[in-house]
């Protein structure tokens, strides 16, 4: 069925006794549609699939995602979390600010390290080859993105943003 209540940047709703914010991800993360939804009394932040415990995430592409914005989307729940947050992830158990921070620094260090073989202007197929992610394999790979199609994921996001960051120059 089609949504009856949209909004395009923030909404705030009250139900309860509870304040609910809805907060459109300003930068493109999982997809470009997604959202972070803070409960406020509650201290508990659901992030949907911008948050991915103890699996590599899907980032779609075709949709707009990127892993850059799944990075921004991170820092910005944890700028807004402190020790007591219950974080909810779109895949995987209930988590709290550590567990967010070790799925960001992942990202991040798997994000890095392929951009790094790109700007050397490795192929994908070189990159793949090369292992960047094989210290994560163990413990975030799944049968849905196993590790070489995650690299290819993101090989593509890394290329895909250097693209953009060019256009924007």
């Amino acid at each position: 069925a089609w949504p009856v209540l949209t909004f395009s940047d923030e909404m705030t709703l009250h139900l309860n006794g509870q304040t609910i914010h809805a907060r459109h991800v300003k930068r493109p993360a999982h997809t470009d549609g997604d959202a972070i939804i803070y409960f406020e009394e509650a201290n508990v932040i659901h992030m949907g699939d911008t948050f991915f415990l103890g699996l590599y995430p899907v980032i779609d592409l075709s949709a707009g995602g990127t892993a850059d914005g799944m990075i921004a989307a991170i820092d910005n729940v944890l700028a807004e979390a402190d020790a007591d947050t219950v974080i909810i992830p779109g895949h995987g158990p209930v988590s709290d600010v550590e567990g967010l921070k070790q799925f960001r620094a992942m990202l991040d260090t798997v994000n890095k390290r392929i951009r790094l073989l790109v700007e050397e202007g490795k192929t994908a197929d070189e990159v793949v080859a090369l292992k960047p992610t094989i210290n994560y394999d163990e413990g975030w790979a799944w049968d849905f993105m196993p590790p070489e199609r995650w690299t290819r994921l993101m090989y593509d996001s890394v290329v895909e943003t250097i693209a953009l960051e060019q256009a924007d120059k």
